[in-house]
């Protein structure tokens, strides 16, 4: 019997890599254990020297805002998605780091070796505030602003339980903390039975640090990852 995978990311954020497994036989379930919602900010962005994107949610609502990003100011972003969010609102980065990983990006950016910079960040309300931290650490004049919310969707526990009535689950997948958090909350089974997917040394050490294990932890931080990692593990 194939294996039951479940897929945590958002609403919109699962389909691809739903088709993907389902052609490769696996039985895969969607229950978005995150939900985000714009939140208004103000933004002078003709006073920055950068600005950040750290996901590809960032960009989106910050697009919602904003229709140009002034052609002095210099853009900054972390991950594929990131990039790709960015492309499609015909900007192109300025810089990108090698790996997408927090360190990894603010280890490269500060090696550019700038003089002071003036920095603009938009952020989800639960964002880690390291790069602002560091930056500023290092000399830079940092500006954040909650650009979105992530919150847990009203009828994700009821979903879930129905998911589970259906077929137990074998494995399951998640891309950030709060999508672990949630599923925490509303998850009925032994969660110790269950494989666990992670992408990202964030959401890994969330999981690790509730006294789980992570079975596949893909070191290229995308679903296409997990997803082909899943497939050379399990069938």
């Amino acid at each position: 019997m194939s294996k039951h995978i479940l897929l945590t990311r958002e609403a919109g954020k699962n389909e691809v890599s739903q088709i993907y497994l389902e052609r490769a036989g696996f039985q895969v379930s969607v229950v978005p254990m995150i939900k985000t919602r714009s939140c208004k900010c103000q933004m002078a962005l003709g006073e920055y020297d950068w600005i950040v994107f750290t996901s590809a949610n960032t960009v989106c609502y910050f697009f919602e805002q904003q229709a140009v990003i002034p052609s002095h100011v210099k853009i900054a972003v972390i991950g594929e998605k990131t990039a790709e969010m960015l492309a499609s609102n015909q900007y192109n980065p300025d810089f990108q780091p090698t790996r997408f990983t927090t360190d990894i990006f603010i280890d490269e950016w500060l090696a550019l070796d700038l003089n002071q910079q003036q920095i603009f960040i938009p952020k989800s309300n639960i964002a880690r505030d390291e790069i602002e931290r560091q930056f500023k650490n290092a000399g830079h004049l940092v500006t954040s602003c909650v650009i979105y919310e992530t919150v847990f969707p009203e009828r994700a526990k009821e979903q879930l339980q129905r998911v589970m009535k259906s077929r137990p689950i074998d494995i399951a997948v998640f891309a950030s903390p709060s999508a672990w958090h949630h599923f925490l909350k509303s998850y009925t089974g032994d969660i110790a039975k269950l494989k666990i997917a992670s992408i990202g040394p964030v959401t890994t050490r969330a999981i690790e640090s509730s006294d789980f294990a992570v079975t596949y932890a893909p070191t290229n931080y995308t679903m296409r990852e997990v997803c082909e990692i899943l497939i050379k593990g399990e069938l």
